[in-house]
């Protein structure tokens, strides 16, 4: 009788998926209260704010929403110069994290400004920051998860769910990948909400953090990277 295969467990992608997760809720809850209600990862709602801002003739709300797109796709486009070369990876976090701390250095000199050049530096440092990290997690790949939007992953997670029952059958192991990448989102959103209003300070500059421990998880031989 063949042996049952060990059970699958959460590892270093998964890991690192958490943290990045935690980071685009965290982006979003702060672009969303202090950005003018825009949102710098999840690019669907932005692109849904953008409409009704154009919609509804607020061409001033319509620009800090086009800065949103315009910082992700910048921060897509200049990943994707990176991520076929050796240590792609780790190169793109580096950059995500640069441009986290340039987001938390210009909070530290302007505050949250209510407009002007100062607001819209802040929306495309995080902008670019989430598009940067898009792509990071499609290398990571873990189970389809992209990180930074996460209306696929729900509608994965609730069709498989169904499926499973309806089949009776274990639900697959890359359901818990989706769910507890879903939950780090929804955690970094809650968390980074309580320190927007007590601790802002620790709102603005630990997503550099997240990331940085993220980059640390890969800072190590590619074949190691590779598991």
């Amino acid at each position: 009788m063949a042996a049952n295969p060990p059970p699958q467990r959460l590892g270093k992608p998964d890991r690192s998926m958490h943290l990045l997760s935690a980071t685009s809720g965290a982006a979003d809850i702060v672009a969303f209260l202090k950005f003018h209600m825009v949102f710098t990862s999840a690019m669907t709602g932005n692109l849904a704010l953008f409409g009704i801002a154009i919609g509804q003739g607020h061409l001033l709300s319509a620009t800090h929403s086009l800065s949103a797109l315009l910082g992700f796709v910048t921060g897509v486009a200049i990943a994707a110069l990176w991520k076929e070369r050796l240590l792609g990876l780790r190169w793109i976090l580096g950059l995500e994290v640069i441009f986290l701390l340039s987001y938390a250095l210009c909070w530290i000199h302007w505050g949250f400004p209510p407009d002007g050049l100062p607001l819209y530096a802040l929306i495309l440092f995080s902008a670019m920051s989430m598009g940067l990290q898009s792509v990071a997690a499609r290398l990571v790949n873990v189970a389809g998860v992209p990180s930074v939007v996460f209306t696929n992953t729900l509608t994965s997670i609730v069709l498989t769910f169904i499926q499973s029952l309806h089949k009776r059958r274990p639900p697959p192991f890359a359901l818990l990948q989706q769910f507890t990448a879903l939950l780090a989102y929804l955690g970094g959103a809650v968390v980074f909400a309580f320190l927007l209003t007590d601790i802002p300070i620790l709102a603005m500059t630990l997503p550099a953090v997240l990331v940085a421990l993220a980059l640390w998880m890969y800072w190590r031989p590619a074949a190691d990277a590779a598991s």
